[in-house]
């Protein structure tokens, strides 16, 4: 999906039960796995809507929210003013093509269904590196290798999932460790009638040295 099929599709996004189970499904995965805290200063990518960001803030000292979808980010900012986040700042960054933030500025970097939208998977993982503080922790949700099937529509989708150990592979040639995977949801979709298919979706954390 393109950024301007993001920006139309972003009135409607969270009306789907399903982003909404998945987010959840996500926080709760995170909430076990990672020490959140409210000393911690993080950095999402690939925001949408904010389901995570508006999730996790109340468990954060500060959130920078970014995407490239101006449509995204604009439901992000209603919500923003009617939950009344003041630790949440919103920013269209595209990580990869931008030097807007200050390196080693994060305590954790986080996303949930975005790796695969970006074709170099290696140089966000050295980015994410880049603007994690030493001791940082990185957070990665996303598909599990799958055979092409999930999504409906093909553009912008740069990988059909992730296979874990080659994931982890690239993740330690940044300089990443401690490198964990957990199954935080599986996506259920049907594939012709009544053939239901699981698509299993990960929890990547690594942790910059």
């Amino acid at each position: 999906m393109s950024t301007e099929k993001f920006d139309k599709a972003a009135a409607t996004w969270d009306e789907k039960p399903k982003r909404q189970e998945l987010a959840a499904a996500l926080v709760a995965a995170m909430k076990k796995s990672l020490p959140l805290s409210g000393e911690m200063a993080a950095l999402e990518i690939g925001c949408g809507t904010g389901l995570l960001t508006c999730a996790l803030a109340g468990l954060l000292k500060s959130i920078v929210a970014t995407d490239t979808s101006t449509g995204m980010l604009a439901v992000l900012d209603d919500k923003i003013a009617a939950l009344g986040l003041h630790n949440v700042e919103t920013k269209r960054l595209d990580l990869l093509s931008h030097h807007l933030l200050p390196a080693a500025s994060f305590d954790l970097i986080y996303s949930g269904m975005t790796l695969h939208h970006i074709k170099e998977t290696r140089a966000v993982l050295a980015a994410c590196f880049a603007h994690l503080k030493p001791g940082g922790t990185l957070a990665l949700a996303d598909l599990d290798k799958e055979d092409g099937s999930f999504h409906d529509d093909m553009g912008g989708v740069a990988h059909c999932g992730f296979d874990r150990n080659q994931l982890a592979d690239l993740a330690a040639s940044c300089g990443f460790d401690q490198i964990r995977f957990s199954t935080a949801h599986s996506l259920l979709k049907e594939k012709g009638k009544g053939h239901m298919v699981a698509y299993p979706v990960f929890l990547m954390t690594a942790i910059r040295p």
